[in-house]
């Protein structure tokens, strides 16, 4: 096949040499920027409505503020030294401090400091959009249930503190509207039912005048939600890594409210700890009440004996060898005292360790009754650091985890050790006790001999002295444990106060600014973008040219008149000059032939086959030469409007062999240029085309004229286009912009490789956008070079011959 010039691709066009589409839905960036210059007025009311909206935000969102505050815990003497493991707590030996991570989050601690500042209980100011919370911390009014232990949780009221005597109450309904049939004038101490529950309000003290004449809502929420919030608010750090210092923060909408909370959670946090370390104390103060209430019952009874005994007697001293047996029976039985407290303790460890009724934490150790017995003390202080990891540990992890179920046996085995431990050491002390015992019967043998009265004397003192001393003895211990108990203070030292750590943490102005104003740009561009993506139809020439390699011969722009006999009636429009210019490419591409056949079809309807043919064909006539006007569409003639012109009889007419060539041609108004329409509609328009009258009749018409144009009808539609381009030196493939799907060309490519239409060239028609991305020159000068002189003559440019 001879090689296609194509001034705009300024280059060849060979179907041979083709490689297929590059796809149809390329993005074309020039078009995408293009569209962002010209609707720039969209970016900026986009970007103007995004910063309102940002300021909306901003304005009315709750801003959250954070508040900090830093503790010490101080080491117990014990544990200096002790390597503190955060990452494996349950594998310390030593007290381990990340414990407090758990004790701090606690439910019963948290409820506590919910419970003291009353956080059950919150007041709201409403505004016109938002309602925010109120802390009001000096004012010295509270509410109490009248009839039961629990508030209306759940529910609402409205509040107003009119004076010092005066509340306005009003109740507020589930939906949240203010019901004025349910408006309450009451005061201080009153009574005042909502629903099942009732309530009053009691002031201590003098309200400030910045409360009176101002509309609260008062929510009432359940204490256990409140803890719960807290609870996950509440965040705790240590400040550094083996650091006893801990970092305690919490956010809210209230400042001053989450610094009354971590300030009232640190007292009762010291409180926790000091009732921690009174514990030994207290269990001991309670051990020793119980043995001095067994006691002081058989004291008193030996001191009214020893008291009536001098009564009745005139014996008040004793004599020498007495007093040397009294002396050592003494010794002997402060001996006994201690075995004495010995076995007592020991009766009590072993009912305490089989019990498991109380915390291995509240046993009374030996050294808090003077027993020096260092492996007990020491068993016992593991038997708790046990059981303490295996209740931390088992609130984090399954019960199955083999680790803990490790420790449990172990906690198991060394209460059996202790006991086999006490079991020994009651056997040790039971040698030494009979060994007392056995010189205690050898000075009773030797009091004996002694006068009655003196024995009965010595006897009687004896028993006296022996339970004076244990009591004096108990006493003495009991008021060490309660001196202890008085003099301790808490390991939780204060570092940095509760403060605000700032400003708001939400909403983030500036960054809710950036993000919004990104998105009032980058949207607007996207819909472009995503328009760009769902848009199928032929947009520019680059269009074309990225899904075929078919040569474009040239441009139209969009018509202004709704005549289609723009060349003829406008022929200095710049309509009119895109046909010149099209006549001109017509002529490269047909170049060494006189008489010409130029058929104009496209892929569907509506995209200017007749229009281009009509004007096309006026451009050729008015250069001078005959030119005959085909309409070969019979099944929907109209071409014959257009001229005023009638379709009686016409090509259906000439191919079923009803009238000759010369009987069927009709003289426009247009000098050189006739019509042959599509005359009555025919039962089978394809077969008509494909008789060899069709051939002979161009042949005939070549006699008188230079060009036919022939419109046929949608090469999509029908086959007419293919029997009708064997006849044609070039075929004009009309494209529209913005209206033929980008598939058509794809189709029509598919029949150019395939050689099924050859001499094919698009024409690019009702350009109306231009600029990047749209091609350059379309419509309004496109094509200029085939002449010289542009001229304007109000209508458009139009070049002179």
């Amino acid at each position: 096949m001879e090689n296609q010039f194509n001034p705009y691709n300024t280059g060849f066009a060979d179907p041979s040499m083709d490689d297929g589409p590059q796809g149809n839905q390329a993005i074309d960036f020039k078009r995408i920027l293009f569209k962002i210059i010209k609707y720039w007025y969209i970016i900026i009311i986009s970007s103007v409505i995004a910063l309102i909206v940002s300021y909306l935000i901003n304005r009315y969102s709750t801003r959250i503020y954070p508040v900090t505050t830093s503790i010490m815990i101080k080491e117990n003497q014990e544990d200096i030294g002790a390597k503190f493991l955060y990452n494996n707590a349950i594998a310390n030996p030593y007290r381990n401090y990340f414990n407090e991570m758990y004790v701090i989050r606690s439910f019963p601690l948290i409820k506590s400091v919910v419970d003291t500042l009353n956080l059950q209980i919150a007041y709201y100011r409403e505004g016109e959009i938002k309602t925010s919370l109120q802390y009001l911390d000096k004012l010295p009014v509270n509410i109490k249930s009248t009839n039961s232990n629990s508030l209306p949780y759940g529910f609402s009221i409205g509040v107003k503190y009119l004076n010092q005597n005066d509340i306005e109450i009003t109740w507020v309904s589930e939906e949240g509207d203010d019901s004025k049939d349910n408006l309450y004038i009451v005061n201080y101490g009153q009574p005042i039912k909502i629903k099942e529950f009732e309530i009053e309000f009691y002031k201590d003290g003098v309200i400030p005048n910045q409360y009176l004449n101002k509309y609260y809502l008062v929510k009432f929420t359940r204490p256990e939600n409140i803890t719960a919030q807290y609870r996950k608010k509440l965040k705790s750090e240590w400040t550094q890594q083996g650091s006893s210092v801990l970092d305690l923060s919490i956010n809210g909408q209230e400042p001053s409210r989450e610094i009354a909370f971590l300030e009232t959670f640190i007292k009762h946090y010291q409180q926790l700890d000091i009732d921690r370390k009174n514990q030994k104390a207290i269990q001991t103060i309670k051990f020793i009440d119980q043995q001095l209430a067994n006691i002081s019952d058989t004291l008193s009874y030996y001191e009214n004996r020893l008291t009536t005994f001098k009564q009745n007697n005139t014996i008040t001293n004793m004599d020498e060898e007495a007093e040397r047996i009294y002396a050592r029976l003494r010794s002997i039985e402060t001996a006994d005292v201690e075995y004495e407290i010995q076995n007592r303790y020991y009766d009590y460890l072993k009912r305490f360790l089989k019990s498991n009724e109380a915390p291995l934490a509240q046993v009374v150790t030996p050294s808090s009754v003077d027993i020096d017995d260092p492996l007990i003390a020491n068993m016992l202080s593991k038997l708790i650091d046990l059981e303490v990891t295996i209740n931390r540990f088992s609130k984090t992890e399954k019960l199955n985890n083999p680790v803990l179920s490790q420790k449990t046996e172990e906690l198991e085995r060394s209460k059996e050790n202790i006991l086999s431990s006490i079991k020994t050491l009651e056997e040790t002390r039971d040698i030494k006790q009979n060994a007392v015992k056995r010189q205690k019967e050898i000075l009773e043998d030797q009091l004996k001999s002694l006068p009655g009265l003196q024995q009965d004397y010595i006897n009687i003192r004896r028993d006296y002295n022996f339970r004076e001393n244990l009591y004096t003895y108990l006493m003495q211990k009991r008021a060490e444990a309660a001196i202890s108990k008085a003099s301790t203070t808490s390991d939780i030292q204060v570092v940095n106060p509760p403060h605000l750590a700032g400003g708001a943490i939400t909403p983030k102005t500036v960054q809710n600014s950036i993000i919004f104003l990104a998105l009032g740009i980058l949207l607007p561009i996207a819909f472009f973008v995503v328009l760009e993506l769902l848009n199928n139809k032929i947009q520019s020439k680059e269009d074309i040219e990225r899904v075929t390699n078919i040569p474009v011969i040239g441009g139209i722009g969009h018509k202004e008149l709704n005549d289609n006999l723009v060349v003829y009636k406008k022929p200095r429009s710049a309509v009119s000059e895109s046909f010149r210019a099209l006549r001109s490419n017509l002529n490269f591409y047909t170049e060494g032939k006189l008489k010409k056949v130029f058929l104009v079809t496209s892929s569907i309807s509506g995209e200017g086959k007749t229009f281009t043919s009509i004007n096309l064909a006026t451009v050729l006539a008015l250069s001078g030469r005959p030119t005959l006007l085909i309409g070969a569409d019979m099944r929907r003639p109209k071409i014959f409007d257009d001229f005023g012109l009638h379709n009686d009889f016409g090509l259906s007419n000439l191919l079923s062999g009803q009238s000759n060539l010369g009987e069927l041609v009709q003289t426009t108004e247009i000098e050189g240029l006739d019509l042959l329409s599509g005359g009555p509609i025919p039962p089978n328009p394809s077969e008509l085309l494909m008789k060899s009258l069709m051939k002979e009749n161009i042949e005939i018409a070549f006699k008188k004229y230079d060009f036919i144009i022939i419109d046929s009808p949608p090469i999509a539609l029908v086959t007419d286009a293919f029997v009708l381009s064997r006849f044609a030196d070039q075929t004009v493939f009309m494209v529209r912009q913005d209206y033929t799907p980008k598939e058509a060309v794809v189709a029509a490519h598919e029949l150019y490789v395939q050689g099924k239409i050859k001499n094919i060239s698009v024409l690019f028609n009702d350009i109306k956008k231009a600029g990047p991305g749209y091609g350059y020159g379309y419509g309004y000068g496109y094509g200029y070079g085939y002449g010289y002189g542009r001229k304007n003559d109000g209508y458009g440019y139009y070049q002179e011959s």
